[in-house]
């Protein structure tokens, strides 16, 4: 290809340009990074499998853990919903699909735009990634849930109010995230990880708060315990936790210490 060039002083400058360097410069520009598609494409095809088996088995369950509209209507505290056991399949399955979203976009984002989840697993793939921040995640999970057990025993919460209280934070908590992950997994396609990381950050700020709140208003309506006691075991268990917790970057440190002292990538 030839380019002609007229300088100030009017001078002709013939310049040629092979036009195959510019189509492949073009073209590097812009390449996307290279995907695991065997990987997404196994750990959206497990999600959908445990998503698909725990609507089909548990259709009433699924609803009070996955409708939007549960954030702000909890049900009567006679509903079947707090009838179920804790330890049933029905309320199980919930944490497990949350551990697996959660940790999928997660791992894939964070692997997308090269920022490293786990220098101890940086050599595993992407799928062998998401199964062990899918671990974690899960005992983290069992950890706060752990924490209401023992603060509602020393405030001698009855077992019902307890349940209550207990299956409604799962849920809360479940739904909003699932919200918060999404809106920010948009952001991140559209835009670049710093503006999602940043809204990430702002609209879990938001839950600390949110959620808290919600909890107080149902169980102060349904329960009978004292307006004072539902106060400290809600900031005990739910708002000091979450401030504790919140820089997602600190809990993925944490996590890749553990792994790499537990030398699970050689396993």
């Amino acid at each position: 290809m030839k380019v002609t060039i007229m300088t100030s002083h009017f001078t002709e400058w013939n310049m040629y340009i092979d036009s195959c360097h510019l189509i492949l410069s073009f073209v590097q520009t812009q390449k996307k990074s290279i995907y695991d598609y065997n990987s997404i494409l196994l750990s959206v095809f497990i999600i959908s499998l445990v998503l698909t088996y725990y609507k089909l088995n548990y259709p009433l369950f699924f609803k009070r853990y996955f409708n939007i509209k549960n954030i702000l209507f909890l049900g009567s505290k006679e509903d079947f919903f707090y009838r179920s056991q804790l330890s049933s399949l029905s309320n199980i399955l919930p944490l497990i699909i949350y551990a697996l979203v959660i940790s999928f976009f997660s791992v894939y984002v964070f692997d997308d735009s090269n920022f490293i989840v786990f220098d101890s697993i940086g050599q595993l793939n992407l799928f062998q990634k998401w199964i062990f921040f899918s671990l974690p995640l899960g005992l983290f999970i069992f950890f706060r849930i752990l924490i209401i057990f023992v603060v509602t025993y020393f405030f001698n919460f009855s077992k019902k109010t307890k349940k209550i209280f207990i299956l409604n934070f799962i849920r809360l908590t479940i739904l909003l995230s699932f919200i918060n992950i999404l809106f920010s997994y948009i952001l991140y396609e559209l835009f670049s990880f710093d503006i999602a990381y940043n809204v990430f950050t702002a609209i879990k700020l938001l839950v600390i708060f949110i959620r808290p709140a919600i909890l107080f208003n149902y169980m102060y309506k349904t329960s009978s315990e004292k307006r004072s006691n539902l106060f400290l075991v809600i900031l005990i268990c739910d708002f000091i936790p979450s401030v504790l917790l919140f820089d997602i970057i600190s809990i993925v440190n944490f996590f890749d210490y553990l792994l790499a002292y537990l030398d699970f990538a050689n396993f």
